[in-house]
């Protein structure tokens, strides 16, 4: 059974979905947290994106709500006070402060935010608070998804076990800074303030922040870490012997929780990792990785089990990278050599098989450097166009 000590979780009906599935969530802890958010890097910002942003800084959040069926995005004043009129409500009916709650929205965005339907839900929605409803709270925030996305691990550190869980949701509109995705993670561990931030932030870029499923960046996207440090004694420092266990247990779960989301692509039917080696630095073995993950081109060859590796190396040349040489570029599916100094190498039928794989593991080797990077994506086919052709019809 999932639990996190000191929290409790719901997740409702409110109406907003004419599906009548669960549409309104809400993570609550028995005190404030330490916390610490990510937000989307587009210019245009949902209005619990704005609101967000202010509330982070005063570091007193103990409550995260979260609404699905609107984005709440694009909406002018009318928006930022929808949010505010249900901050306010839960303020009013838990006798906290506006502060110490932190809202997020996810769905079509240009559509007003109901509050009044949300607000007459709120004591359904507080009174349906458990420990063990986690999983109802991953259903209440999902919109495309085809199935909700969790990740749960223990850690015995000295004589107490602590417990770490996040949640996340996306399937579309998925696309680096951040990559519409929704994280919430949640520890009964105690951390000091700024490495808790610097674990959010480590364990974003090294997950959420690799992954692309159609090039298309959200006006929502966010990732928030809450630690109320109430599972024991200990608090987590830079000093701290547990920091290397602690750490690789953080990035293991939103990596896994990233895979999840590409996976759950939009009419998605396969999963690519894109591994670029043999860079002068990491930036710019991203900048590769990211430009043949976004590549229409190669997308549709993914759907095609199309070994097309024209496409690939066609994507590293017009990256942007200034030092590429194309006399020194290598390309592989799995453990297979396809390209070897810019020119085929063999032609091999395993490379029609391994192309019809679930999951596909192309590999380039720029052979100018020690540095590399990765990207997480998907093909594009038919299904992805028909369902986004009639989105809001």
């Amino acid at each position: 059974m999932i639990k996190v000590k000191g929290f409790k979780f719901s997740g409702i009906s409110s109406g907003l979905k004419k599906s009548g599935k669960k549409d309104l969530g809400l993570i609550f802890s028995e005190t404030t947290c330490n916390a610490h958010a990510i937000f989307t890097k587009n210019k245009v910002l949902a209005a619990p994106v704005i609101i967000g942003k202010e509330l982070i800084k005063k570091n007193s959040i103990q409550s995260i709500v979260v609404n699905s069926g609107s984005a709440n995005a694009c909406t002018g004043k009318r928006g930022i006070t929808a949010t505010n009129k249900i901050l306010a409500e839960l303020a009013f009916q838990t006798n906290l402060k506006i502060h110490n709650f932190f809202p997020s929205s996810t769905g079509v965005i240009g559509s007003q935010l109901d509050y009044k339907l949300i607000n007459k839900n709120i004591g359904k929605l507080l009174g349906s608070l458990k420990e063990d409803s986690s999983e109802d709270f991953a259903k209440a925030i999902i919109t495309t998804d085809k199935y909700s996305k969790i990740s749960y691990k223990k850690l015995k550190i000295g004589s107490s076990t602590y417990n770490f869980l996040a949640i996340a949701k996306g399937a579309g509109m998925i696309h680096p800074n951040m990559a519409t995705m929704l994280c919430f993670f949640l520890t009964d561990l105690g951390f000091e303030s700024k490495l808790f931030k610097k674990l959010i932030n480590n364990a974003s870029n090294k997950s959420f922040n690799l992954i692309s499923v159609d090039g298309d960046m959200s006006t929502n996207d966010t990732v928030i870490g809450l630690s109320n440090g109430l599972g024991g004694n200990v608090t987590i420092s830079e000093g701290s012997r547990s920091l290397y266990k602690v750490t690789s247990l953080v990035n293991d779960m939103f990596y896994d929780l990233a895979k999840l989301i590409v996976k759950d692509a939009e009419g998605g039917t396969k999963f690519c990792k894109i591994t670029v080696k043999g860079a002068r630095s990491e930036k710019s073995a991203n900048i590769v990785a990211r430009k043949i993950a976004n590549s229409l081109l190669f997308k549709t060859a993914l759907f095609g089990s199309d070994p097309n590796w024209g496409r690939i190396i066609a994507a590293i040349g017009s990256s942007g990278v200034s030092y590429i040489d194309q006399d020194k570029i290598d390309i592989s599916i799995g453990k297979s050599l396809i390209v070897k100094n810019g020119v085929e190498y063999k032609k091999a039928k395993i490379l029609n098989k391994l192309m019809k794989k679930d999951e596909i593991e192309i590999g380039v080797n720029l052979n100018k450097g020690k540095e590399s990077s990765f990207m997480l994506t998907n093909d594009i086919g038919v299904k992805y166009v028909k369902f986004n052709s009639d989105y809001r019809t």
